[in-house]
């Protein structure tokens, strides 16, 4: 699953005072060029010649995650970029945002689409030296179809055969045609299958460029070089070139940035608008080299509500809250206006965009709204939003509690720790809390959080997080799976935006940006070309293979 999963709710960053930003909130909402827009890699250094062998680096990342078992683990932005060290996927996504073969040889659908053989690559091995064979895979894929948490995405999935030592058949319910951008997600990582049924989260067995060592959470991940990896360079030399890697998961901001600086850490994700700016103006100067993912889709931050549980079982609670929340005002007031503002779950210079008639800040028409659910329920009009306890996470709900409390809305703050946050929504014990998510460089990856059938009833776990059950959603996501015309395929997931805008289960707020910065020690961050010579996409969701990395000298 992209993005590996549920994503942890943003760490929104402020820098002024909680009184000063409830003043700012109540000025107008005027905005300005999103700065977002202006954002470039810079002091990019790359090099296709020969590498260097050897060496370790620490990488800062964001979070900590819950686990490496693709059946029952779920990975951020942090997660997956630590899954990637020890994982391959089956397909991977190129730099103009197609699907590519990576740990498959090749993938051959038939004349209707309604089976697919994955042809693997020969001589891959696990980390514990079994081979990598077509009976392997298949256990694979039988054991995540039966697991709570993977089991939807297989949903059009009949059955799984093997045809030879190397060629797996899948044969699907109904066509889909696009099947390969599914094997780029969770689902499309080849593992070990007695580790997987075993329901372990620790100790991962992969085929990927590095070897999992040590795990102490919230402290420290260690990854040792594969002898063994599949992969090799134009030499000939076997991938990867770094000996050891070890993450280091820094939630605070400021902490890890100022770890970078000082050389403490070598490379680290960056997630706020002050960081961002930040390492712009250093990159620029040489200092860093800074990779911005502006190419492919960014993730939003947004107010996810349960449409299952009151009040927002109702849907004119969720429009009186669209129309009580002025983003632009929280951006201005959060982030200096850098991000965009968000409408839905792709950007105006998305390919999948459309105009939808989602409903913008209008104080006024919220007032009104608001009393007429009121008089439905009681006289009341209240909820509860979760989110982080830190101080700008604070200040960020306090925020948005001023601006619905000018509406007539009470709400109540309560601050939650990152893991029992994931566990209330996944089982439907919330009513409301940030979120951010929907960054799949294709739809299909996102589908999966909409669709009607991942809906399950509390307290199901459930990956449509928000329980909304709209059929039409759910019809739109199965023809885009089944069309083979390119412009009705667009035309489908442009009506799920529509729907998704009509249903209210997210309150936008903006588009998000992750980046990577890294010292100048390394090489070829994100310069990477796949098994068929295709250039890899930069960032997936913000993360990137490190086995193409090395260090200079």
């Amino acid at each position: 699953m992209n993005d590996a999963g549920p994503t942890r709710p943003s760490p929104i960053v402020m820098v002024v005072l909680i009184a000063v930003a409830l003043v700012a909130a109540a000025c107008g909402s005027e905005g300005g060029k999103p700065r977002t827009e202006q954002l470039q890699n810079t002091g990019v250094i790359e090099d296709n010649g020969a590498a260097l062998s050897g060496g370790q680096i620490i990488y800062g990342i964001e979070a900590e995650s819950d686990g490496w078992n693709p059946s029952n683990s779920k990975w951020g932005p942090a997660g997956l970029q630590v899954a990637r060290t020890f994982f391959d996927t089956l397909a991977a996504y190129d730099a103009d945002g197609h699907a590519q073969p990576d740990l498959a040889e090749a993938l051959v659908p038939n004349d209707t689409y309604t089976e697919w053989t994955i042809r693997l690559r020969p001589g891959v091995r696990l980390h514990n030296g079994r081979t990598v064979d077509a009976a392997l895979v298949k256990e694979n894929f039988d054991f995540l179809k039966s697991s709570v948490l993977t089991s939807a995405p297989f949903e059009p999935i009949e059955s799984f055969e093997v045809l030879g030592p190397l060629d797996v058949l899948v044969r699907m319910k109904r066509p889909w045609v696009n099947y390969p951008y599914a094997l780029t997600t969770q689902i499309g990582v080849v593992a070990d299958p007695d580790w997987l049924r075993s329901g372990s989260k620790t100790d991962p067995v992969g085929t990927g460029a590095f070897v999992f060592k040590e795990w102490v959470p919230d402290a420290r991940l260690i990854v040792e070089r594969n002898p063994d990896y599949w992969r090799v360079d134009p030499s000939g030399t076997r991938y990867p070139y770094l000996d050891r890697i070890e993450f280091r998961p820094l939630s605070d901001n400021d902490s890890r940035a100022a770890s970078l600086e000082a050389g403490n850490i070598d490379i680290m994700q960056a997630a706020t608008a002050r960081q961002l700016e930040h390492f712009a103006e250093l990159g620029e100067q040489g200092t860093f080299q800074v990779f911005n993912d502006v190419s492919g889709e960014t993730a939003e931050v947004f107010i996810q509500l349960n449409t299952m549980a009151p009040p927002f079982d109702d849907l004119e609670a969720r429009r009186a809250l669209a129309l009580a929340t002025d983003a632009q005002a929280f951006v201005n007031t959060l982030h200096d206006g850098f991000y965009e503002v968000a409408r839905g779950p792709f950007s105006p210079s998305s390919p999948w965009y459309t105009e939808t008639d989602y409903p913008g800040y209008d104080l006024p028409s919220a007032k009104k709204a608001v009393q007429e659910v009121k008089a439905r329920h009681g006289g009341r009009f209240s909820f509860k939003i979760l989110g982080g306890g830190d101080a700008s996470s604070l200040s960020a709900l306090q925020l948005l509690e001023s601006q619905w409390e000018q509406a007539g809305i009470d709400v109540q703050i309560e601050p939650i720790e990152q893991a029992q946050l994931i566990t209330n929504v996944a089982t439907g014990n919330y009513q409301a809390t940030i979120w951010r998510q929907f960054d799949s460089p294709h739809p299909l990856g996102d589908s999966v959080w909409w669709h009607p059938n991942t809906a399950k009833p509390i307290p199901e776990i459930a990956l449509n997080f928000a329980r909304n059950r709209d059929e039409r959603i759910g019809a739109a996501l199965d023809e885009a799976r089944e069309t083979t015309d390119p412009a009705r395929e667009k035309e489908l997931y442009q009506q799920v935006q529509r729907y998704l805008a009509e249903d209210l289960p997210y309150i936008w707020l903006y588009h998000a940006q992750i980046s990577i910065v890294a010292n100048n020690r390394l090489v070829n961050v994100v310069n990477y070309r796949l098994p068929g010579g295709q250039k890899g996409i930069e960032l997936l969701g913000g993360s990137h293979p490190l086995w193409q990395v090395w260090l200079r000298s």
